[in-house]
């Protein structure tokens, strides 16, 4: 975490979105663990694998010393950032809203499939969320959460999954790709309904969480984005099982709409699945686009990504890259990539979690 305070740190933020001439990109480590158990061991130890998840389950309170932990992990790390909060992202918090069941895993929890196929309970779906009792648990859970960091950190939603990311968990991925071309109407609804339920979550956190400093942040995985405006984090990665055609014409306008929340917005893509970049570069929706920098064997490496990143940049658009860099990586992206507008978030595994 930086010496600087809040006020005069915001502004190296505020020149990375604007893609201002700075010396070096906007740098901030990702401590504690990749993946959710590994940074939250003491709030999943009494989580046995392979079991359904319920919302009583999850206790803020057993929670309390990991986040205490990585909020001390990334004060000792100087970088341009302060840690940033959000209830446990392990949990798939949107799927579980949406009705899928949640399944414990040793890494992660995952959401089962809820719907048979898409033709299936449509006219069952409801934006009603009164009682809702996952989202009573994750409202309260980032309450408790505010309250918690006591304004030392600033606090933001979890990682919401996109409206084709959560149909294709309700459905499956075979009946989320089939249902595109033997049911495309009732493929809207659904992913309307996602997409719809996704905002109302949003709005009911936006309600428990206050600026900090004036400013807001978010992220909390895979990466940050902190700003002086209201500001939202985005992904679809169900995007890699379509073709650009069909994103075009069904998840473009709900990613339109998802941005009409915030007045910045950022979307998490993958390495491996690139075509995204081109439409988003055309569309203008998004503010930020950031990259997984995807572990080796799984997307290409840096170099073969070089084109891409600076195709992002050519564009004017801020880019976020994060991953666990090699010394290779590292030493690519600042000799090739300008700095004006771009921050580099490398996972450290060097500060794991005790």
């Amino acid at each position: 975490m930086s010496a600087k305070t809040p006020e005069e740190l915001i502004e190296q933020h505020e020149a990375f979105l604007q893609c201002r001439p700075v010396d070096r990109p906007l740098v901030g480590y990702w401590c504690g663990g990749y993946f959710p158990a590994e940074q939250y061991p003491h709030g999943t130890a009494k989580w046995d694998a392979d079991r359904v998840l319920t919302p009583e389950d999850v206790s803020f309170a057993d929670f309390a010393g990991d986040y205490e932990n990585l909020y001390r992990l990334h004060r000792d790390v100087d970088d341009d950032f302060f840690y940033v909060g959000s209830a446990y992202w392990g949990i798939p918090w949107a799927e579980a809203i949406l009705g899928c069941p949640v399944v414990v895993a040793a890494s992660n929890c995952r959401a089962e499939v809820c719907l048979r196929n898409v033709g299936d309970d449509l006219d069952a779906l409801r934006l009603e969320l009164d009682g809702n009792r996952w989202l009573e648990t994750l409202v309260r859970f980032t309450r408790e959460l505010v309250s918690f960091s006591d304004g030392r950190f600033p606090v933001c939603p979890p990682l919401l999954r996109g409206p084709g990311d959560c149909a294709s968990a309700m459905l499956g991925g075979m009946s989320f790709i089939t249902g595109f071309f033997d049911e495309p109407e009732r493929m809207v609804r659904l992913l309307e309904h996602c997409a719809r339920v996704r905002l109302a979550v949003l709005e009911r956190l936006g309600a428990v969480i206050p600026a900090w400093h004036g400013t807001h942040a978010a992220g909390g995985y895979p990466s940050k984005v902190w700003c002086k405006r209201t500001i939202a984090y985005n992904q679809d990665d169900s995007a890699a099982l379509l073709n650009p055609t069909l994103f075009r014409e069904f998840l473009l306008p709900l990613e339109r709409r998802m941005c009409q929340t915030a007045e910045v917005n950022f979307i998490h893509l993958h390495s491996s699945c690139r075509y995204p970049v081109d439409i988003l570069l055309e569309d203008r929706s998004y503010d930020v686009l950031e990259v997984n920098i995807d572990h080796r064997g799984m997307g290409p490496p840096v170099r073969e990504l070089l084109p891409v990143f600076r195709k992002i940049q050519a564009a004017g658009r801020p880019l976020l890259l994060w991953g666990e860099f090699s010394d290779e990586d590292w030493k690519l992206v600042h000799s090739e990539l300008k700095p004006a507008g771009l921050s580099l978030q490398p996972f450290a595994p060097r500060f794991d979690a005790s």
